[in-house]
C-alpha cells in the first residue's frame, strides 16, 4: 500500500512538472512572438494613417464645395446688382 501512494505520489509530481515544461517558450517562439506583435502595431498604425488621410481628404472636398457656393453666391449678388441697374 505505502508503495502504491508513494508512486501515486510521484505521478501526481511529475504529471503538474510537465505542463510548464511543456508551455516553456525558446528563443525562436519568443523572436516570432515578438515581431508578431511589432507586424500587428504596424499595421494598426498604417490603418489610422490612412483614417486620417480619408478625414482630411473628405475636409477638403467639403472646403472646396463651400467655397464654390460662397462664389456662385458672389456671382448671383454680382447679377442681381447688375439687374437692379437695368431697371
Amino acid at each position: 500500500m505505502r508503495r502504491s501512494v508513494i508512486s501515486l505520489l510521484a505521478v501526481f509530481v511529475l504529471a503538474a512538472a510537465l505542463p510548464s515544461v511543456a508551455i516553456a517558450e525558446n528563443e525562436l517562439e519568443k523572436g516570432v512572438r515578438h515581431d508578431n506583435r511589432e507586424l500587428d502595431k504596424g499595421v494598426d498604425h498604417d490603418a489610422k494613417e490612412v483614417d486620417k488621410g480619408v478625414k482630411h481628404d473628405a475636409s477638403e472636398v467639403d472646403k472646396a464645395a463651400r467655397h464654390a457656393d460662397d462664389e456662385r453666391h458672389k456671382a448671383d449678388k454680382h447679377v442681381d446688382k447688375e439687374v437692379k441697374k437695368d431697371l
